[in-house]
């Protein structure tokens, strides 16, 4: 494919990876709703979001491995198709605390399909020096479609109920697989050099110290990123309830500022934190953002009951920090890795993050309930959770620091491994 012809594919791409993800964080909305009808705990509640998260993490890590020999868009096009079967089936049979840990542990399972084949056709599509930003653009058109259901589930679901707003969900994840099976080009795998075993992986991948320290890194990311994704719904309902709104109000206007925080400055954030990988390098572009959402993490929850202008304020710049890191984890695996082993790469890349990705909404919704037995303001017990997502940034700095200065020394390049593929370019930009 030629450098001029990547574009449409790659619009085509995003919008049917957005569709397809709308049920990302359709739970968390609905929380305030299920707590009362089911009878859920804070616990609870975080088990459901973390074992979605274990669903996604199961399959990423099969999928990225069957990337190395399948094709990336029947792949996508199908999961898309089951994601929106699994919503409906939602809707229809959840009832109480165990069938929906189970049927969001099913769809978390199906949209594992989605993302890393969406990853792998950027590796193989874009030119080297616009991954960083195309990757932003990818990843801002995802956090778009976790942002969406904040607001027009809160808004639906009290009106319409909440059954038949996951159905309208699922119906949009099947449009988002015809757009997927229509529009996206087919890309031919490249030529295999070697057996596809485990021993390649271990020497292109858990060998190579540069991977290693990007998959720490993006495991301390997700931590800290997915906890602010689960909970920043509900945070923000509680506030607005605290503060004498309504329920349904505090639920409309709850979902709108989280979607605002997450999807509008998320997306803000993916695209500029792309593309100052691009201009500054990978490492030092992440450990950059990882210092400003650090500060965030341990701050914003005790923002509760602070002016609501502030803790808006606060919200949205969380929302930028948080995912802006996010692309350069990507590219840099793209750039360190060889191609004949970039799926495997990507999934075991998956394995830690994701892991992190199911711990953390079950931790936080832990924290929230030992700090309430203990008798906390909820200010307090909201500051101590979130502040417990401040380990993750922590982690990627750690992980990056050694990198950077290789990467310093090396004139701006991410050090590779020898004999690594002509495909890595200058982290420079």
């Amino acid at each position: 494919m030629s450098r001029g012809s990547w574009g449409a594919g790659f619009l085509a791409l995003c919008l049917g990876q957005f569709l397809a993800h709308q049920t990302g964080l359709s739970f968390s909305v609905l929380i305030p709703i299920l707590t009362s009808e089911w009878g859920l705990s804070a616990s609870q509640a975080g088990v459901i979001l973390g074992g979605f998260q274990l669903g996604n993490l199961a399959s990423y890590v099969a999928v990225g491995f069957l990337l190395d020999r399948m094709r990336g868009k029947p792949i996508m096009a199908w999961s898309a198709a089951l994601v929106g079967a699994g919503d409906l089936l939602f809707a229809l049979g959840a009832r109480d605390f165990a069938s929906g840990l189970a049927l969001r542990l099913l769809v978390g399972v199906l949209v594992g399909g989605l993302y890393l084949p969406a990853l792998k056709h950027i590796a193989d599509t874009v030119p080297p020096d616009r991954r960083g930003v195309a990757t932003g653009f990818y990843v801002a058109s995802i956090v778009m479609a976790y942002a969406a259901p904040l607001y027009y589930v809160g808004a639906m679901a009290p009106r319409v109920g909440w059954q038949a707003t996951m159905a309208g969900i699922g119906v949009l994840e099947l449009l988002g697989a015809l757009v997927m099976a229509w529009k996206v080009p087919s890309i031919a795998l490249p030529q295999m050099v070697g057996p596809a075993d485990v021993s390649r992986y271990l020497g292109d991948v858990l060998r190579n110290p540069s991977a290693r320290r990007v998959i720490v890194a993006y495991t301390g990311h997700n931590w800290e990123l997915f906890g602010m994704w689960g909970w920043i719904a509900p945070f923000m309902v509680a506030s607005l309830t605290a503060r004498g709104a309504a329920g349904s109000d505090a639920l409309a206007w709850g979902g709108l500022l989280a979607a605002t925080s997450v999807g509008l400055a998320g997306s803000i954030g993916a695209i500029a934190g792309g593309r100052l990988s691009d201009r500054l390098g990978r490492a030092r572009a992440a450990m950059l953002i990882l210092s400003v959402s650090l500060v965030c993490s341990a701050v914003f929850g005790r923002l509760f009951a602070a002016p609501l202008i502030l803790m808006v304020g606060v919200s949205l710049l969380y929302g930028i920090v948080a995912l802006a890191d996010s692309p350069s984890y990507a590219a840099a695996l793209m750039e360190v890795v060889p191609a004949r082993s970039l799926g495997g790469a990507f999934s075991l890349q998956m394995l830690s993050g994701w892991t992190a990705t199911a711990v953390a909404p079950a931790a936080l919704g832990l924290v929230l309930d030992l700090a309430s037995a203990a008798g906390a303001s909820p200010a307090a017990q909201w500051g101590w959770a979130f502040g417990l997502l401040a380990l993750g940034p922590v982690v990627g700095v750690v992980a990056l620091r050694p990198l950077q200065a290789r990467a310093r020394a090396n004139d701006g390049r991410l050090p590779v491994p020898v004999g690594g593929d002509a495909r890595r370019e200058s982290n420079g930009g």
